[in-house]
């Protein structure tokens, strides 16, 4: 198959700067194949260098059997993918259908590819495409003790975990500067229907509108963001200084911090409002329109974590990305809804950022949407208070239009708003946030919602270049999504350095 591979992969090249000539494809298959322990002439090895050419070249099927026999011209057969196939069905008929050999050379053919992907279009997108092949995974793993296919497994594991560490900060960044580009787009027109929106515009939003110069400004739902932010980065710098922490608390502490931006008197200890750098950041003193719930819950909130209210304004969604970024999916899901209820008592307006920072989590360990959904909707349907918004989050799945999912004033719709203009623009950023933007309803907070999902699945240059450019926050928002994904910074003995804890004092 070696020589049948090379003639009619002779002359083609594989994409990218530099080009390579496609041989080097199935070669380092083969390669892999051989570290692992795979006899130089298994079957697997010759669908190694077969597995492309049904799908890439003019090669007979006869000249496959001539070559290496039925079974492999099967196996090849199976790993081409039909042209009016998505990828995805492809993949699960694989897991379905394939012997070991076809699993094993379908891995290696993604561990090879995501390897190329780093390189071209970068470790957030080699992660999703990886793990894009995830349902391989339980098929591959009846074959205990296949010294091969267990340290193939092995070395996807640590591709993974690599790709993950990798690609973390494009994560962060695309999730906050998305959200917040999507925020600053929705502002203008938050409170106009489409009608209004043409009559004022001349045409349905395409770029920023609010001011003359061409640029956009956050509101409320990036401002609280980020304080949500700060307040995990403080929690962290109080516990690796030997502190006991409670981080729903430290979250709270940073509400009370965005509350007195907006020209309030929070009723907290000085050294608890005014210190850390994020508070005396001057753009963040500009009122944009804040949910008068939490403004009403934090004025009479300073010490209790539970809001004393009976709402599910979507103010708690629109504000639980980092929490997402920086925990496990059930860790960010308990800890969205804490901190959820810190402003909103409703049980529906809790559960929608638990929901939204567990999709983050996933979405950020480049878990696709689909299966993220998939994952969310079944730690849902164990919970009683979940209801609406495990209803809301399905009904985003199959609606056919974004006017079906309500207008976005309250948690599980705007939720449900921002998945569905995700789902149906999964890797055009721009697209599916003016989707979420140009509806009737709460369109900064469906645009910022809408813009942390893209954002965390695509990367920040997916975000177009001139929207970040003149995001009038940029530089804060892109220092807040750097320090999230730096976590902490050390001095040299192993403490906090004194930098990190003028700017993220532990408490």
């Amino acid at each position: 198959m070696r020589e049948l591979a090379k003639k009619y992969h002779d002359g083609q090249m594989r994409r990218g700067e530099p080009a390579v000539p496609y041989i080097v494809h199935p070669q380092n298959i083969v390669d892999m194949l051989a570290a692992c322990g795979e006899p130089a002439e298994s079957s697997a090895v010759s669908i190694a260098w077969g597995h492309d050419l049904l799908e890439d070249t003019v090669v007979s099927e006869s000249e496959i059997i001539r070559a290496a026999g039925r079974e492999v011209l099967d196996a090849v057969k199976l790993l081409t993918c039909p042209k009016d196939m998505d990828k995805q069905e492809y993949l699960r008929n694989i897991a379905a259908c394939g012997n070991r050999n076809v699993l094993l050379v379908k891995l290696v053919d993604r561990i090879c590819n995501a390897r190329d992907f780093i390189r071209l279009n970068g470790a957030l997108y080699a992660l999703r495409y990886l793990r894009s092949a995830d349902c391989l995974l339980p098929a591959l793993k009846v074959f205990t003790g296949d010294r091969v296919v267990e340290n193939m497994l092995v070395k996807r594991d640590e591709l993974c975990k690599s790709l993950r560490k990798e690609s973390y900060r494009d994560a962060v960044r695309g999730c906050l500067l998305g959200g917040a580009v999507g925020d600053a787009l929705g502002s203008p027109v938050e409170f106009i229907d489409l009608r209004g929106i043409k009559l004022l515009y001349g045409d349905l939003i395409s770029d920023y509108v609010e001011y003359s110069d061409g640029t956009g400004a956050i509101t409320d739902d990036t401002q609280m963001t980020i304080f949500t932010a700060e307040g995990l980065l403080r929690a962290k710098v109080g516990e690796k200084s030997g502190k006991e922490c409670n981080l729903t608390e430290m979250v709270h502490h940073a509400y009370l911090r965005w509350l007195k931006t907006q020209y309030q008197q929070p009723d907290a200890p000085e050294n608890i409002i005014n210190s850390g750098w994020l508070v005396g950041q001057e753009p963040l003193h500009r009122v944009r329109a804040p949910g008068s719930t939490c403004i009403a819950a934090l004025n009479c909130n300073s010490t209790s974590h539970l809001a004393d209210n009976n709402s599910k304004g979507c103010g708690t969604v629109m504000r639980m990305a980092p929490v997402g970024l920086c925990l496990e999916p059930e860790a960010a899901y308990r800890y969205g809804c804490e901190f959820s209820a810190i402003t909103h008592g409703h049980p529906s307006g809790v559960t929608a950022g638990g929901a939204f920072a567990m999709l983050i989590s996933y979405l950020r360990d480049g878990i696709r949407l689909d299966e993220s959904l998939d994952l969310v909707e079944k730690y849902l349907s164990s919970r009683d208070d979940a209801g609406e918004t495990l209803a809301a989050i399905r009904h985003a799945r199959y609606a056919e239009s974004v006017a079906e999912l309500g207008e976005g004033w309250i948690a599980e719709e705007a939720l449900a708003i921002g998945i569905f203009c995700a789902l149906h623009h999964q890797s055009e950023f721009k697209t599916g946030v003016l989707d979420a933007v140009n509806i009737v309803g709460d369109s900064d907070s469906t645009g910022s919602i809408a813009g942390n999902i893209l954002g965390v699945i695509n990367g920040e240059q997916a975000i177009p270049e001139e929207w970040r450019r003149n995001l009038r926050e940029y530089d804060i928002v892109s220092q807040v999504a750097d320090d999230l994904s730096i976590g902490i910074q050390l001095a040299s003995d192993g403490s906090v350095s004194s930098t990190w804890q003028d700017k993220y004092p532990g408490f």
